[in-house]
């Protein structure tokens, strides 16, 4: 039987079926490959090598060159692609895309020649050109074209990686009488200089290269000795980290677990590290390669730097250009014994001596991917592990519902270091934003010469400005929400969509003026109110809006950082002696079945924030007697903690939320609001003609908020007991209407409305 290629392509589509490149039998799995695509070439990877039948294998095209000799993408990574396709009920291509960001879309250089024997007179105006018989740059001829010679077998392709150039100063020719003498001495030693060591980006840098004036560098441009060529780039060195010192604390014993499925929760992140480090340490010692995938890129120097105390590490970061990507893939592949540490991308790495796999921060909500598939990177890291048959181990600070439901043949809880906890109840104090307890403990830093974070729900000064008159809120045109009020900028601007405009004089719905902030404090508002506590201490603001330079902070200088939870990200201040929350009420009181196991582990991991050291955790809050402040004032904060979690994944169970069931949301948009609800309407009659039964099936319902970029938003939501009976009924669902609709459907949503239960 004729074998050809099923091949994905980096897009939003299936797999296609090539058949080899000319003179090939076959190409190996998870090899790159070129393969003709709309009139020119793309390059894809091989997913596997299948049988066709006679009949089929010719109605096939070819593809045009294979890249590679060995696997591009390894079969682990490829069953996790393909598993990631299925549970999103999305085309694979699009989950290649989402997956693998290196080697896809590297320049090419390609070209056609005519094939021997053939009659040039139906080449049209091309005829000349291509029939010497030689190669000539695809690019001149027009896609249509190229399309229709290649359909008729007219022309040859070859397709080649084109390597990276750039312009640098070379040695063109060596030495000769014209630069003899002592007063050219000069000239001749950075001849020599750049003949011994090779080119340079310039005259100037040859000068200081070679120690002389940069009249001698020059000069030897203009006699022609030296000149500019474009050369090919060398690959850069592979991103390896730093050795550094170790985290505090003794290692024990490097050993390497064994279990299939590991989970490593509570106590300090330090001792996490530790954790993560006695395993890493024994998988490298035994030759192989451990894969650490963390939640955001500030969490990669972090892990990086503790475990190039111990072994050699490499980082893969999304800053990293594509040579440096590349130099990265080539070393793991060599197999060479290290740790690997990155974001959800680094899962497709093809480590070829693959030993653990280590999901760091497992509870992250910033493993949710934003785009492509929206997969959960924590589950494509169990598909990887498992096609590998290596271990997965997983940390965080704490074992959510999500992660005690991941069938653990191993559990090592540490204990929690018990936090210095105080709330303080809002309902009593006559102050905004600042509480009376708060101005009564930042003054105390001040007075002591410390150092505090301020926590604060959201940037800008306001959540807004409403009229005092009637309350009305300034909003959005855009948008159903207010627009967020920017002091220092003097403008109102839409968190969603961008839209900006300067204060209005008075309330377009009763006339009256002037306009006051609402009570939704910023960082700009409580920046003011501390500096007017801790004055003269500095104040220093961290959200996305103020990137204030924080060398003082941690030189040791007293002073206050005021931000959003994006302090929480920071490396340890040295001395810092309070941790405050403005209004720790924000972070549960979203509509989101998760927002309470969220906060209380935002709250496990700020305590962290000072190292070793132990803050003071002080609270703002209008429920003081929340189940969150509970469980972190509790004597036994083990206990406090492991009953939390108890009760948590009851309650679930018992909604019929994630873990216990698995969820989908199918979003539908339209800028007309009858038109999004009629489209809702009619998919889920779709879906309950489908046999989807009523208690898996909610919704239609607004979402919350209803219009968004001048489209209104309608959810439908799926349960199921499985992903295939999720991705089952998903493939029901028609994701092109027409008529201006938009339908995008998100598999393990985040932000589930409570009240739809």
């Amino acid at each position: 039987m004729p074998r050809a290629l099923e091949v994905w392509l980096p897009l939003p589509v299936p797999a296609f079926t090539f058949l080899a490149p000319h003179g090939r039998s076959e190409a190996p799995p998870g090899a790159r490959v070129v393969v003709p695509w709309q009139g020119g070439v793309r390059i894809g990877v091989v997913a596997e090598v299948v049988e066709v039948g006679v009949a089929a294998a010719l109605e096939l095209r070819e593809a045009v060159a294979c890249i590679d000799e060995s696997p591009w993408l390894l079969a682990p990574a490829r069953r996790m692609i393909k598993a990631q396709a299925a549970r999103t009920a999305a085309p694979v291509g699009l989950a290649l895309a989402t997956m693998l960001t290196v080697g896809l879309d590297v320049p090419l250089d390609h070209s056609v020649r005519l094939v021997d024997g053939v009659d040039v007179e139906g080449l049209g105006a091309a005829a000349d050109t291509l029939s010497g018989g030689d190669w000539h740059d695809a690019e001149a001829f027009r896609p249509e074209a190229l399309s229709t010679w290649r359909e008729h077998g007219l022309v040859e392709e070859r397709v080649r990686l084109r390597p990276a150039r750039e312009r640098m100063l070379c040695a063109l020719r060596g030495a000769d009488a014209e630069l003899g003498g002592r007063s050219r001495e000069a000239q001749r030693r950075a001849l020599a200089w750049l003949e011994e060591h090779g080119p340079l980006p310039s005259a100037a840098e040859l000068a200081r290269a070679a120690d002389v004036g940069p009249g001698a560098a020059r000069a030897l441009v203009h006699k022609g000795y030296a000149g500019y060529r474009d050369v090919i780039t060398p690959l850069p060195a592979p991103p390896w980290v730093a050795a550094s010192q170790p985290p505090a604390g003794a290692l024990a014993s490097p050993a390497a677990s064994d279990a299939r499925r590991s989970l490593v929760h509570g106590g300090h992140r330090d001792e996490r590290l530790r954790a993560l480090a006695r395993e890493v340490v024994a998988v490298v010692q035994a030759r192989h390669q451990a894969l650490v995938v963390v939640p955001e890129a500030a969490s990669v120097d972090v892990v990086a730097a503790a475990l190039a105390a111990f072994v050699p590490t490499l980082v893969f970061r999304a800053e990293h250009a594509p040579d440096q990507r590349g130099a990265l893939w080539a070393e793991v592949a060599s197999g060479t014994p290290a740790a690997l540490v990155g974001t959800y991308p680094v899962l497709a790495a093809p480590l070829a001596r693959l030993g653990q796999v280590h999901v760091w921060d497992a509870a992250s909500r910033s493993y949710k991917i934003v785009s492509g598939t929206r997969s959960v990177a924590r589950r494509d890291a169990d598909v990887l592990a498992e096609a590998a048959h290596v271990p997965l181990i997983g940390y965080d600070v704490l074992a959510t519902a999500e992660l005690r439901d991941q069938r653990l043949d191993r559990v090592e809880a540490l204990p929690y270091p018990a936090p210095r906890l105080v709330t303080s109840d809002l309902r009593e104090s006559s102050t905004w934003p600042l509480g009376g307890e708060l101005i009564r403990v930042l003054a105390q830093v001040a007075q002591r010469g410390r150092q505090a974070v301020v926590v604060v729900p959201r940037r800008g000064f306001a959540s807004g400005l409403a009229c005092r008159a009637c309350g009305t809120p300034v909003m959005c045109p855009h948008c159903d929400l207010p627009l967020r009020w920017h002091a220092q900028r003097g403008r109102l601007r839409c968190h969603q969509c961008g839209h900006a405009r300067p204060a209005p004089a008075g309330c377009a719905h009763c006339g009256g003026e002037p306009l006051a902030p609402l009570p939704g404090a910023g960082t700009e508002w409580v920046a003011r109110e501390v500096e007017r506590v801790v004055a003269p201490l500095p104040v220093w603001t961290v959200d996305a809006d103020h990137r204030t330079d924080l060398a003082a902070l941690y030189d040791g200088d007293p002073g206050v950082v005021v931000g959003t939870t994006a302090v929480l990200r920071l490396a340890p201040p040295p001395v810092l002696s309070l941790l405050a929350f403005t209004l720790g009420d924000s972070l549960y009181g979203h509509e989101d079945f998760r927002a309470e196991e969220q906060a209380l582990r935002t709250m496990l991991l700020a305590a962290e924030l000072a190292g070793e050291r132990r803050p003071l955790l002080l609270v703002q809050t209008f429920q003081s007697d929340h189940t969150v402040w509970r469980t972190l004032g509790a004597r036994d904060v083990d206990a406090a903690v492991a009953a939390f979690s108890d009760a948590t994944t009851a309650r679930r169970a018992r909604f019929g939320y994630p873990p216990a069931t698995q969820w989908a949301r199918v979003q539908v948009s339209h800028r007309d609001r009858g038109r999004a609800d009629a489209a809702a309407s009619a998919i889920a009659q779709t879906l309950r003609t489908a046999g989807v039964p009523d208690g898996a099936l909610l919704g239609p319902v607004v979402a919350a908020v209803a219009r968004v970029r001048d489209r209104y938003a309608v959810h439908v939501f799926l349960r199921a007991s499985d992903d295939l009976t999720l991705a089952q009924w998903i493939e029901r669902i028609d994701r092109r209407p027409g008529d201006g609709v938009q339908v995008r459907i998100d598999v393990d949503p985040y932000d589930v409305d409570v009240h739809l239960t």
